[in-house]
């Protein structure tokens, strides 16, 4: 196994130095972690709103904390992209040497105005969410770098010698901010009189088009697994492509439950509940990697991460992980990151489709119900074995890629402690 883990670091590590010497990845990395605090309190408060356990529904609601719940996951992970609008084009403008101050108010204020809404009285929520993560992150390449080619050839307003500095980036960041705001309200207006509506809604358009029509055979629901998997990556929250499918797993379920109830043998193998299956732990099958993060890592920081994201991993919520370590758009991570789904979709399709598991009887299982749970749940206790198979398997796959990682978080800490003790 070392030498396996060598050998992958060899030809891994170079690929990976090379894109993380791209500034503006740096910069959407730091900005991950930067909102880590935010992302681990929507994580849990997601947890506590919607764990489909009736004892705790019924004490939630009860008490009025399902309230409270909602209001910290709305107002933290259900905007993430207003926040990421804010600090990704400040790290961005840091690294190419740009006043980061005004470069992301000028990327926050053209974000603002590409978005639709309604004057004076409100901004369509649902692109400030995931929704509006891939806009925000194409918005920000876009507006620092047009500012940065207005200011390289100093095309902005220069103030005589003497004014404050302050004063004198005010108006240097004027010319850059009037141009972004007429490019913007631009796109805004024309785009709102189209089917479209908006910019954010044809992004989804472009990813969505090709998926409507397909149906729940397996090369079909295998593709909506890996573009899950590789829209997640990108930063697009999965449930964008998993809607599209949404009516057709749920009219399978039916289907199954009608046939389960009456003593028939349920016709379809996938179903809304097939989902339970396919990435145990969250997006990427990363159940198995929280844990050896938690147990296993010698890095202090994904020690710590791994135990404060072991507990929100039960229940499928990894975004701890996602923005924390990151996966997302990490090279060295990216093959495991979707290999696993495709593992898991294979073989708890032929599994059922074999008769060496039964077919799911059409219960819908929250996708918050921890693993083993929802397998008996979904059909009995041959599904939580089944589950039970499948993150061993898929902790098997994170293992080599998560040693590389963890030696090179490990050697990142132990130079920045050499470099605190030789200033010292």
């Amino acid at each position: 196994m070392d030498t396996f883990v060598e050998n992958l670091q060899k030809r891994l590590m170079p690929i990976g130095k090379k894109i993380a010497d791209i500034k503006y990845l740096s910069a959407l990395g730091a900005t991950f972690q930067i909102l880590l605090p935010v992302i681990l309190l929507g994580s849990f408060a997601c947890l506590g709103a919607f764990l489909d356990i009736p004892w705790w529904q019924n004490f939630v609601k009860a008490t009025g904390l399902v309230t409270l719940f909602m209001t910290i996951q709305s107002l933290t992970l259900s905007i993430i992209a207003l926040y990421i609008a804010i600090i990704l084009p400040y790290q961005y403008a840091s690294k190419l040497g740009m006043d980061p101050i005004s470069t992301s108010i000028i990327s926050f204020m053209t974000f603002l105005l590409i978005t639709p809404h309604e004057l004076y009285k409100n901004i369509h929520t649902q692109w400030l969410g995931y929704s509006g993560l891939f806009t925000v992150m194409l918005l920000t390449l876009f507006v620092v770098q047009f500012t940065k080619f207005l200011r390289d050839r100093k095309i902005y307003l220069h103030m005589p010698e003497g004014v404050p500095p302050i004063v004198e980036e005010a108006f240097a960041s004027l010319i850059p901010a009037l141009f972004c705001a007429i490019i913007a309200v631009a796109i805004e207006t024309v785009l709102s009189k189209t089917s479209f509506g908006s910019i954010h809604q044809i992004i989804y358009s472009v990813i969505q088009t090709p998926l409507k029509g397909i149906g729940l055979s397996y090369p079909a629901y295998l593709l909506v697994q890996i573009l899950t998997t590789l829209v997640m990556f990108c930063g697009i929250h999965g449930n964008s492509i998993f809607s599209i499918i949404s009516p057709l797993t749920l009219a399978a379920s039916a289907e199954n439950l009608k046939a389960f109830s009456a003593g028939l043998q349920p016709p379809n193998i996938i179903t809304d509940s097939f989902s339970v299956l396919c990435q145990p732990g969250g997006i990427g099958g990363t159940f198995g990697l929280a844990f050896l993060m938690a147990f296993t890592a010698k890095s202090k920081r994904l020690k710590t991460l791994g135990r404060i994201s072991a507990v929100p991993a039960i229940f499928g919520i990894n975004e701890p992980l996602l923005f924390g370590i990151p996966i997302l758009l990490n090279p060295l991570l990216f093959i495991p990151y979707i290999l696993n789904p495709i593992i898991c979709t294979t073989i708890s399709y032929f599994s059922i489709a074999l008769g060496i598991t039964p077919r799911l009887n059409g219960v819908i299982v929250n996708w918050t119900m921890p693993p083993i749970i929802s397998g008996i749940l979904a059909q009995g206790v041959q599904t939580a074995l089944l589950q039970v198979m499948l993150i061993i398997i898929t902790t098997l796959v994170w293992f080599p890629f998560f040693k590389i990682v963890d030696k090179q978080a490990l050697a990142e800490e132990e130079n920045a402690e050499f470099q605190g003790e030789a200033s010292f």
